[in-house]
């Protein structure tokens, strides 16, 4: 099965963070941009992926689940431009405590659980987990790598492959996987930089 490659890239700081998210360029590295997102700093949750730089063309919004599992866990929920549910995800609190567990569910696929691949990282990661800027700064220098599987397959990965950098790669298997799904957990996961 051929796998695929894409990037999430932090490009700004500030009241609303920016990434980019491109296609891979061949050698593993970020090439053409293919998507936008913006994630304001504000009491509501909800970040935005756009199709193109301007920020006119809404790809999708993701929100802060306020109902069932998810609101349990401060899970999310995704939705395309016409307001149509694409898939939601969270993390397992109970599962969380040695190594971060997401949970990714897509309608028509099923569940997968996404695990931290290494203890070691995952306990430096809940040491520099101080919050606020320094916990940003701090985390910069830890890099982490998520593998989400179901049926005890990897169907995508998730990972942090470079210190001070806020590149993020994504390395899809199971090509079923939506990747404007995948594409909103990998900018979700960032934002919150959650030990």
């Amino acid at each position: 099965m051929p796998v695929s490659i894409h990037h999430v890239q932090k490009v700004s700081l500030g009241l609303k963070r920016k990434y980019r998210i491109s296609a891979d360029d061949g050698a593993g590295k970020p090439g053409e941009p293919i998507g936008y997102a913006d994630k304001a700093l504000k009491v509501s949750d909800e970040l935005t992926i756009y199709r193109d730089e301007q920020r006119t063309e809404k790809s999708v919004i993701v929100r802060e689940s306020s109902t069932g599992w998810l609101a349990s866990m401060t899970g999310y929920e995704v939705f395309d431009r016409e307001d149509r549910l694409l898939g939601s995800f969270g993390v397992l609190m109970k599962k969380s405590l040695e190594r971060t567990t997401w949970q990714f569910d897509q309608p028509g696929l099923g569940r997968f659980l996404g695990t931290e691949r290494s203890v070691r990282t995952a306990r430096a990661r809940r040491l520099f987990g101080l919050g606020g800027t320094v916990g940003e700064i701090a985390g910069a220098l830890v890099k982490y790598h998520f593998d989400f599987e179901r049926d005890g397959k990897t169907a995508f990965s998730i990972e942090k492959p470079k210190l001070f950098d806020d590149w993020y790669k994504l390395t899809v298997h199971e090509d079923a996987v939506d990747r404007q799904l995948l594409f909103a957990l990998a900018v979700t996961m960032e934002a919150r930089q959650r030990p």
